[in-house]
């Protein structure tokens, strides 16, 4: 079972937002709250009242409040973030992604939930992006195969691991597309399906 579950919309059975909306919203309020619903609902690129139904949802799971000034995380809000380890915002990956745009998120400890990053690469492309690059850190940057990120791109490399403070054990999820806001759906989606992946 996803730690994100998806709504159904009551009639048609299409859902009214993906489970990478959720965590993609918990960042944003995180990054930028207190927040309004109009503009959480812009930030997804969600209907309102799908935004609606999604805060809802996250109050039910008590990892959100709203008052007057709008939605912020709760203290279960944010101590979901830090045990998840997320870090994420746009980066230049050079030659190590063939995106455009590139948006990077950093989950800590999860390396034993990745394989060969096929998976992760093919949901970023069911949401609209072009792809993602997993990277995993083990006391230097590498790809999925075990070759060296700093034989791709040294300097991407060296600032990847100190903007990202990556440690043993994390993964580095890097969505590209041409449009940011794809590249940044793309990471939310390849996050979410690793974060659901308990091996």
């Amino acid at each position: 079972m996803s730690m994100f579950e998806v709504e159904l919309a009551s009639r048609g059975g299409a859902p009214l937002f993906q489970p990478f909306h959720i965590l993609k919203a918990l960042w944003h309020i995180q990054q930028l709250g207190p927040l309004g619903r109009k503009e959480l609902a812009g930030l997804l690129g969600i209907g309102e009242g799908s935004a609606r139904t999604l805060v809802s949802y996250l109050e039910e799971k008590g990892w959100v409040r709203t008052a007057r000034q709008g939605i912020s995380l709760s203290k279960n809000g944010e101590a979901l973030l830090e045990k998840i380890g997320l870090k994420a915002k746009e980066v230049h990956a050079g030659n190590i992604t063939v995106g455009d745009v590139d948006f990077a998120i950093r989950l800590r400890g999860k390396i034993n939930s990745i394989s060969n990053g096929i998976d992760q690469r093919d949901e970023a492309i069911k949401v609209g992006a072009s792809g993602a690059t997993t990277l995993l850190f083990k006391s230097r940057l590498v790809f999925t195969d075990g070759f060296d990120v700093s034989q791709t791109d040294a300097r991407a490399a060296r600032v990847l691991k100190q903007d990202f403070g990556l440690i043993d054990g994390d993964v580095l999820i890097i969505g590209c597309s041409p449009e940011a806001a794809k590249a940044m759906d793309g990471a939310f989606a390849a996050a979410v399906l690793t974060l659901d992946r308990n091996k």
